[in-house]
C-alpha cells in the first residue's frame, strides 16, 4: 500500500507539473508577440458631444463620417541613451510632456523633474487616409509617436461623404500627437493585442456669426443690430494656451459699450439653442477688449474676448453631463448701423469674426474665420415728370411706412448731424418722433440738409432705409408710400399716395419711381371779355328796339 501511495503521489506531482506546464503554455501571450498592426481611423465630429470616450485599442463601430486624404506620420521611438532613457516612454497620464523637434528626429520627454530623449524614425507606412478614413501600418513592434500632418493634407484636401459624392472639410487644428505601443496590452491586462485600432477624431471648427433677428438682414440707419458668434468647444479646451473670439467690426457699425457677454450653448432639440451665461465677476473667466464706440475709418475697430485659464477650465466642465452637456461657446453683443453704411458698395456692410487659439502644438496662434453677415440699407429715387415726359422740378414729397399712415399724414422723420448726414430714421409712435426733423424730398431741387428753422430736413431722395424683412426663403420686400405735399407751379397735386415696392429694387438696393403731374385745367374767368361783349350786344338790341318803337308812337 505504501508503494501504491508513493506511486499516486508521483502521478499527482507529474500531473500538477504537466498542468502547470499547460497553464504556462496557455499564457504564452504574456510575452510580447514579434509584431503587430496599427490601423488609424479618421472620423469627423461636429462638436464635443460626438467625440466619445478614450479608445482601448480594439476595433469599434463609429457612426461619424470618415475623413479621407488626411496625412498621418508614424515615428518609431528608440531611447537615445541606453540605460539612461527608459525603453518605455513615461505616459502623459502620469504628467509627462512630449515635445518633438522641428525636424521630427528627436522627442523630448519631461517627466517628474527628469528629461529623456528618444530618436524618431519615420515608418514607411506613413501616409494619407483612404476613402473609408483608414490608414494601416503592418509589421510594427515597439513604441510609436503618431502625428497628424495638416500641412501635408492637401492636393487633394480632406473630404467626407456627402450624398453620392464628397465635400471638402476644413480641419482647423490637428489632433494632439500621441504615443502608442504596438502590440499593446489588452484591456483585460492579461495578454497582447496585435491588431491595434486608434480613432483620432477631428472636432469640426465651423464658427458662425449671425444676427439675432431675421429683419436685421436689412436695416435703417440708426437701428441696433445684435450679433452672436458661436463655435464648438474643443474637447481638450483646458489644455489650450490661448482661446479668443475676435470681431473686427466694419466702421459702418458702431459698437454699443458694455453690450458683450459670453455664453455656452447646446441644441434645444427644436432647432434652436439653450444658452447659459458664463459668470465673470472680476473678469475671472474672460477679459473683454471693447471696440471703439466712435469708429472713423477702416476695419480696425476690433472687439476681442479672451478666455483665461480659469475660463478654459470652466468650459471643460460645461461639456460634461454634470456641467450641462454644453457643446458650443460664444459671445453676443450689440452694434448700431451708422451713417457710414451709405458709403459702402451697394449700401451693404459685410462682417465676419474669427476664433484665435493655440492648443500648444505650434508656436503661433491659429485663426479660423466665421461665416459672414451681410446687412444693407436702401434708397427711393423719384423721377418727377410732366405728361410729356419732361423733367419737372418744384415738387416735394414725404414718405410713409403704410398706406394708412400716408392718408393720416403720419410721415417718417429723421435725425441728422451738423454735417447734414442722416444718423437715425424715426417712425410715428417712437419716443423721439415729436423732436425729429420732418423729412422732405425734392427730386430735382437744391438746398439740401437742415433748413433755417431747424425743423425740416431736405434731401434729393429717401435713403438709409430698410428694404426687406426676413432672410433667404423668408425674405419679404418692404413697401413704402410717397405723398406729394407740394406740386410744381401750375400743376395738380397727386390725389393718392404712390406705392413703392422694394421687390423692384436693383442690386444696389435702389428703387426708382416715376411720378407724373398734370397741369391744372383752364376755367372761365368771372367779369371777363366774354361778359362785356354780351352786355354790349344786349344794349345795342335794346337801342334798336327803342328806335323802332318811338316813330310809331309819334305817328299815332
Amino acid at each position: 500500500m505504501r508503494k501504491l501511495g508513493k506511486l499516486f503521489a508521483v502521478v499527482a506531482l507529474l500531473f500538477t507539473t504537466f498542468a502547470s506546464g499547460l497553464s504556462a503554455f496557455a499564457d504564452h501571450d504574456a510575452i510580447q508577440p514579434t509584431t503587430g498592426d496599427l490601423t488609424i481611423h479618421k472620423h469627423w465630429a461636429e462638436d464635443n458631444s460626438q467625440i466619445g470616450a478614450e479608445g482601448d485599442g480594439t476595433q469599434q463601430t463609429i457612426t461619424n463620417p470618415p475623413v479621407a486624404n488626411v496625412q498621418f506620420n508614424v515615428y518609431k521611438l528608440t531611447p537615445k541613451t541606453a540605460g539612461t532613457d527608459p525603453v518605455v516612454p513615461p505616459s502623459e497620464k502620469d504628467g509627462a510632456v512630449y515635445t518633438a523637434n522641428a525636424a521630427k528626429t528627436e522627442l523630448t520627454v519631461v517627466y517628474n523633474g527628469s528629461t529623456y530623449y528618444y530618436t524618431m524614425t519615420k515608418e514607411v507606412g506613413s501616409g494619407k487616409t483612404a476613402a473609408d478614413g483608414t490608414l494601416k501600418l503592418t509589421g510594427l513592434k515597439g513604441f510609436y509617436y503618431v502625428e497628424e500632418d495638416l500641412a501635408a493634407s492637401t492636393n487633394p484636401k480632406p473630404t467626407i461623404p456627402d450624398g453620392a459624392g464628397t465635400k471638402e472639410v476644413q480641419i482647423a487644428s490637428p489632433v494632439k500627437p500621441f504615443i502608442i505601443s504596438v502590440p499593446m496590452t489588452k484591456t483585460t491586462e492579461d495578454g497582447w493585442n496585435t491588431d491595434v485600432h486608434v480613432y483620432p477624431k477631428n472636432q469640426g471648427q465651423t464658427p458662425t456669426k449671425d444676427m439675432d433677428g431675421a429683419s436685421k438682414n436689412s436695416v435703417n440707419v440708426g437701428d441696433e443690430i445684435n450679433y452672436d458668434v458661436k463655435v464648438n468647444i474643443p474637447g481638450d479646451i483646458e489644455d489650450y494656451k490661448v482661446y479668443k473670439i475676435n470681431d473686427a467690426l466694419d466702421y459702418a457699425l458702431t459698437y454699443k459699450a458694455n453690450s458683450t457677454k459670453a455664453y455656452v450653448y447646446k441644441d434645444d432639440g427644436a432647432g434652436g439653442w439653450t444658452k447659459l451665461e458664463i459668470p465673470n465677476t472680476g473678469n475671472v473667466n474672460y477679459t473683454i477688449t471693447p471696440a471703439d464706440p466712435t469708429p472713423t475709418t477702416g476695419n480696425t475697430n476690433t472687439l476681442s474676448v479672451e478666455f483665461t485659464q480659469a475660463g478654459r477650465d470652466e468650459l471643460q466642465k460645461y461639456m460634461t453631463v454634470a456641467g450641462g452637456s454644453y457643446t458650443h461657446v460664444g459671445i453676443e453683443f450689440t452694434t448700431i448701423a451708422n451713417e457710414n453704411i451709405a458709403g459702402k458698395p451697394n449700401g451693404t456692410v459685410k462682417n465676419k469674426a474669427e476664433i484665435e487659439f493655440n492648443n500648444g502644438l505650434s508656436v503661433n496662434n491659429e485663426k479660423v474665420p466665421t461665416t459672414e453677415t451681410e446687412t444693407n440699407i436702401g434708397s427711393i429715387n423719384i423721377e418727377k415728370k410732366d405728361q410729356k415726359g419732361a423733367t419737372l422740378p418744384g415738387a416735394e414729397f414725404q414718405l410713409a411706412k403704410t398706406a394708412q399712415d400716408a392718408k393720416d399724414g403720419k410721415f417718417i422723420r429723421v435725425k441728422a448731424d451738423a454735417s447734414g448726414k442722416i444718423i437715425d430714421i424715426v417712425y410715428p409712435g417712437e419716443a423721439d418722433y415729436a423732436t425729429a426733423l420732418e423729412w422732405i424730398a425734392k427730386p430735382h431741387g437744391s438746398g439740401f440738409g437742415i433748413d433755417g428753422t431747424g425743423k425740416l430736413f431736405y434731401s434729393r431722395s429717401f435713403y438709409n432705409i430698410q428694404t426687406h424683412s426676413g432672410v433667404d426663403a423668408a425674405r419679404v420686400p418692404l413697401k413704402y408710400y410717397l405723398v406729394e405735399t407740394k406740386a410744381p407751379d401750375g400743376y395738380n397735386l397727386l390725389g393718392e399716395p404712390v406705392e413703392v415696392d422694394f421687390a423692384n429694387e436693383t442690386t444696389a438696393h435702389v428703387v426708382t419711381k416715376e411720378v407724373v403731374n398734370s397741369k391744372g385745367f383752364k376755367l372761365p374767368a368771372t367779369g371777363g371779355m366774354g361778359l362785356i361783349l354780351i352786355t354790349i350786344a344786349g344794349i345795342a338790341l335794346i337801342g334798336m328796339a327803342i328806335m323802332v318803337v318811338l316813330p310809331k308812337k309819334r305817328h299815332s
